[in-house]
C-alpha cells in the first residue's frame, strides 16, 4: 500500500501553476461591500433599521435506509460503508489541498521560481501530514480513493497528471500504479456505485457524526 500511498501523495501535489487561473477567491473586500449594501453576503443578511436578524442555512437531505436484497448485499454494504468513511474525507482533503495551492500560486507566488520553491516546501508538508494516514489504507482502499478523487475533482488522477505534468510523468505514474495493483484512470460511475452513492449521501448528511 505505501507505493499507492505515494502516488496519491503526488496526485496532491501535481496540479500545477497551468490551472492557478481557474480558481478565485470566493469573495473580495469590494464584492463584500457591494453585498453589505445589497443586504446580504454568503447567505449572511445583514439587519436594516426595520428587520429582525436572521442566516440561511443549508439544506440537510434525509437519506432513508439502503434496502438490502439479501445478507450477502448486507455485508458488502457495510464493508464499504468503512471503506468509504476512511477514504472519502481523504478525498475531500486532495480536492481542498489542490485548491489551496493553486490560490497560493495566484495570490502569493506569481514568479516560476518562487513557486518552485513553495512547491518543495508544500510536498515536504504533504508527506509528513498525509503519509501515515495514507499507509494505513489496504489495498482496496487505495483503489477507492483514487476513484473518489475522480469525483470530487471531475478528472481522473491520469487526467491530472496528463494535463499538467507531462504525457511522460503520466505514462511513468501509471506504471508505477499498476505495480501496486492500481489505476490512475480509474474513473467513478454513480450509477455503477449506488452503495458507494448512497454512503456518501448520509456522510453529507451528518448520519456519522
Amino acid at each position: 500500500m505505501i507505493k499507492t500511498a505515494n502516488l496519491i501523495l503526488f496526485l496532491i501535489i501535481s496540479w500545477n501553476s497551468s490551472l492557478y487561473a481557474q480558481v478565485k477567491q470566493s469573495e473580495t473586500p469590494d464584492r463584500k461591500k457591494a453585498a453589505e449594501k445589497a443586504g446580504s453576503f454568503n447567505g449572511f443578511n445583514f439587519p436594516s433599521h426595520d428587520s429582525i436578524l436572521h442566516v440561511n442555512l443549508g439544506t440537510i437531505e434525509m437519506v432513508g435506509l439502503y434496502s438490502f436484497k439479501n445478507k450477502k448485499e448486507e455485508k458488502k454494504y457495510n464493508q464499504l460503508e468503512a471503506d468509504v468513511l476512511k477514504t472519502y474525507p481523504l478525498a475531500l482533503i486532495v480536492s481542498s489541498e489542490l485548491k489551496i495551492v493553486n490560490a497560493e500560486f495566484e495570490n502569493n507566488y506569481s514568479d516560476q521560481a518562487k513557486r518552485k520553491v513553495y512547491i518543495k516546501w508544500y510536498q515536504k508538508y504533504v508527506y509528513k501530514t498525509y503519509l501515515d494516514t495514507l499507509k494505513t489504507l489496504n489495498a482496496h482502499q487505495g483503489r477507492l480513493l483514487l476513484k473518489l478523487i475522480h469525483r470530487e475533482t471531475g478528472k481522473t488522477p491520469y487526467d491530472l497528471i496528463r494535463s499538467y505534468r507531462g504525457g511522460f510523468n503520466a505514462l511513468f505514474w501509471q506504471s508505477m500504479a499498476f505495480m501496486a495493483g492500481a489505476n490512475l484512470n480509474s474513473r467513478y460511475e454513480p450509477e455503477e456505485n449506488v452503495m458507494i452513492e448512497h454512503i456518501i449521501r448520509r456522510y453529507k448528511s451528518g448520519a456519522f457524526y
